[in-house]
C-alpha cells in the first residue's frame, strides 16, 4: 500500500516537474525568438543560441533540442516576408543549434563552473563556427557547380565584418548565461522548488539551509 502511494506520489512529482520544465523552456524560447525578431536588422546579432545554450544547461539534452528545433524553425516563419526563405540552409542552422545544444546537456556540470568570460569564448566560438558552417554550405547548395575555393575563401574574408559581430554579441551574451542561470535558480528555490536544478547546486543549496537553521537555533 505504502508503495503504490510512493509511487503514485512520484509520477505526480514527475509530471509537476515535466509541466514546470516544459512551461520555462517555452517561455525562455519565445523570449528569445521576439528579442532576435527585434535586432533583426542588426547584421548577425541575434538571442537564439544563448537561449538554446541557457535551456540545455538548465534542463538538459532533451529540452536543448527540443528548442532548438522549435525556435529555428519558428524564427525561420518570421524572417521569410522580410528576407525570403533561406530555403535548405535552415537545415544547416539546424545542425549547429541541435550541435550547441548537445554540447550543453552534455556538459552542463561543467559550464555551470566556468567564468563569465570562459562562458563568452565558448560563445564566441559557436558564432564563429555557425558563420563558416551556414556560409560555405549555403554557397556550395545554391551555387553548386560554379563554387570554387577561390571564391569560398574570398567570401569568408568579405564577410569577416559580419562575423566579428556575431563573435562580439555572442561573446556578451553567452557571459551573461551565467548571472541568468542563477536568477532562474533563484526564482525556483523562493518558490520552493528544487526538482529543476542541478544535482550540484541542489546539494549547495540543502547545505546553505542546514547553516541557516543552525544559525537560528
Amino acid at each position: 500500500m505504502n508503495k503504490t502511494k510512493k509511487s503514485s506520489k512520484q509520477q505526480e512529482i514527475d509530471r509537476i516537474q515535466t509541466i514546470l520544465k516544459l512551461s520555462v523552456t517555452a517561455a525562455l524560447a519565445s523570449l528569445g525568438i521576439i528579442l532576435s525578431a527585434f535586432v533583426i536588422f542588426f547584421p548577425n546579432f541575434e538571442f537564439i543560441s544563448v537561449t538554446i545554450f541557457l535551456i540545455a544547461l538548465l534542463f538538459g539534452i532533451e529540452y536543448g533540442l527540443l528548442s532548438a528545433i522549435s525556435i529555428a524553425v519558428v524564427y525561420e516563419f518570421l524572417v521569410i516576408p522580410i528576407y525570403g526563405s533561406g530555403g535548405l540552409l535552415i537545415l544547416f542552422k539546424l545542425l549547429c543549434y541541435i550541435g550547441l545544444a548537445l554540447v550543453a546537456g552534455l556538459g552542463r556540470k561543467l559550464f555551470v563552473k566556468l567564468s563569465f568570460w570562459e562562458l563568452g569564448v565558448f560563445g564566441a566560438i559557436f558564432a564563429l563556427t555557425y558563420d563558416v558552417i551556414t556560409t560555405l554550405f549555403g554557397q556550395i547548395i545554391f551555387l553548386q557547380q560554379s563554387v570554387t575555393v577561390t571564391y569560398l575563401i574570398s567570401l569568408l574574408i568579405f564577410g569577416i565584418p559580419f562575423t566579428m559581430s556575431h563573435v562580439i554579441g555572442n561573446f556578451i551574451l553567452f557571459s551573461l548565461t551565467k548571472t541568468l542561470f542563477s536568477w532562474v535558480v533563484a526564482a525556483f528555490k523562493y518558490r520552493g522548488i528544487k526538482l529543476l536544478m542541478l544535482p550540484q547546486l541542489s546539494d549547495s543549496s540543502k547545505n546553505i539551509q542546514t547553516n541557516n537553521i543552525k544559525g537560528d537555533i
